[in-house]
């Protein structure tokens, strides 16, 4: 669908967004990356992505962002080769350290939250049982200083909290981006889910939603980290 070069300026994109959560242009990735590439010819590649569906203007005269196509393809790109995350060890001790398992989820739930800057969802759906963290780090993230968006947020998880069972996850870890969100108002934001059987054969979900500029390759980590050790601990 895109070329090698094209993929390489689509990442690129994709992660001076997330770093920054400005428009990216043309100049910024001439000059930031060795594509080897004057300006006028990283405009005419960003004006073929942008017709591609990969790339699109928020407003007439600025740099591009990344849509949910672009991030779905970064996305896959990553389970290519997704190991665990630094914070493998803290999340071990978390386990080891605390007495009952709702001490765990409690400290599991703010942990994530604070290592993501993420809100996280942990709850055992069997006995309807959640922990929720994460709006006092989500809320600094740029995106809500746009009222409309922090309404949308609380709307989404509203509708979130309600019908979270309409998650098809079959035990498994799945990403959804902007319009892939099963629930009305998602377009703005992403989930990572991660659904697990626990060895007593209850049902465990753990759901990490923040905007689509999120850090994809941490939280995806992250969220393969954790499901490592319950595979192997629980």
């Amino acid at each position: 669908m895109i070329t090698d070069r094209q993929r390489k300026i689509l990442n690129a994109i994709i992660k001076e967004y997330i770093d920054s959560a400005e428009p990216v242009s043309s100049h910024i990735l001439a000059h930031k990356y060795n594509f080897g590439l004057c300006s006028a010819t990283m405009r005419i590649e960003m004006k073929n992505l942008t017709r591609l569906g990969f790339l699109e203007k928020p407003y007439i005269s600025s740099g591009r962002i990344p849509t949910d196509r672009a991030y779905r393809i970064f996305v896959d790109n990553l389970f290519e080769d997704l190991g665990v995350e630094n914070e493998i060890e803290d999340l071990n001790n978390i386990f080891k350290n605390s007495a009952t398992e709702f001490e765990i989820a409690k400290e599991l739930t703010d942990f994530l939250a604070n290592i993501s800057s993420g809100y996280i969802i942990l709850s055992f759906p069997q006995r309807n049982i959640s922990w929720q963290a994460g709006f006092s780090d989500i809320i600094k993230e740029p995106e809500f200083s746009n009222k409309d968006f922090i309404i949308n947020f609380l709307s989404f998880l509203d509708e979130f909290l309600k019908e979270q069972e309409r998650l098809d996850l079959k035990f498994r870890t799945r990403v959804f981006i902007g319009d892939e969100n099963p629930f009305e108002g998602g377009h703005d934001f992403s989930m990572i889910c991660l659904e697990n059987i626990l060895k007593n054969k209850e049902r465990f979900r753990l759901s990490l939603i923040g905007p689509k500029r999120m850090n994809y390759y941490k939280n995806i980590k992250l969220i393969n980290s954790l499901s490592k050790i319950i595979d192997e601990k629980i």
